[in-house]
């Protein structure tokens, strides 16, 4: 049976590629880049014997990203796990943003995952599939940084309950997980509040967790501590916060 890892060639979506690879799973995987995701794909095949299919998707671009997943998806097994470990943020998403700054970080960070899970919902609701979801810690509480980035990923929050909501029976799973800090190019070199953990912990934590049902996670755990003093946090303290 097949996964769709969306956002394969880096961070998160790159280390579940190669993680479920090394369990055997066929893979489609979606990235930007070609060149890429070609490699990774080629890296995976060899290493792992594994049955790997690349599409290369620009999603701050692509109107049907889901039509075009449905189409490579014929030359491979049916699907039973979809997983959006897709995500950009930019340093100045802080109210000084062009309108076309915009729209490509909620068509990356929201509007893509919409669309691909609309259009593979027919195939995953006949394998008794899992859609996993990924939002952050940024997305707790508005701030005056990350504006896009935190609408669009609450966005995401409300699609998980949405979609747990109208697939209350074991037709459909959906995982949504609040990620903290990861070692990523996206947070090299900044100082952080918290160490970073590595994608490759997160990815098998992630991989052994697909059988389960339906459920909501922080990922390192200890961010739902933080989650809960930011969210009880008096309006006064909170808006000091510049971390």
């Amino acid at each position: 049976m097949t996964a769709v890892v969306v956002g394969a060639s880096s961070g998160l979506g790159r280390a579940l590629a190669g993680e479920l690879a090394r369990r055997g799973q066929p893979l489609l995987l979606v990235a930007s880049d070609a060149r890429d995701i070609e490699a990774i794909g080629a890296d995976l095949r060899i290493r792992h014997d594994a049955v790997v299919r690349c599409l290369a998707l620009d999603l701050a671009r692509e109107a049907d990203p889901g039509a075009r997943m449905t189409a490579a998806l014929e030359a491979l097994p049916p699907v039973t796990s979809v997983l959006l470990a897709v995500g950009l943020s930019r340093g100045d998403d802080d109210f000084g943003l062009d309108a076309s700054r915009i729209g490509e970080l909620l068509a990356i960070n929201l509007h893509a995952p919409l669309a691909i899970v609309h259009a593979l919902l027919p195939r995953l609701r006949e394998t008794r599939g899992v859609v996993v979801l990924f939002s952050s810690i940024a997305a707790v509480r508005g701030r005056g940084r990350n504006v896009v980035y935190a609408a669009a990923k609450r966005g995401i929050e409300s699609m998980y309950e949405s979609l747990r909501h109208r697939h209350a029976g074991a037709e459909l799973r959906v995982q949504l997980y609040r990620l903290g800090f990861l070692a990523t190019n996206l947070t090299h070199g900044m100082r952080l509040p918290m160490p970073a953990v590595e994608p490759v912990d997160v990815a098998r934590v992630v991989a052994d967790r697909l059988q389960r049902g339906s459920a909501r996670w922080y990922l390192p755990r200890r961010f739902a501590l933080v989650a809960a003093i930011v969210r009880l946090l008096p309006w006064g303290l909170f808006r000091r916060m510049r971390a």
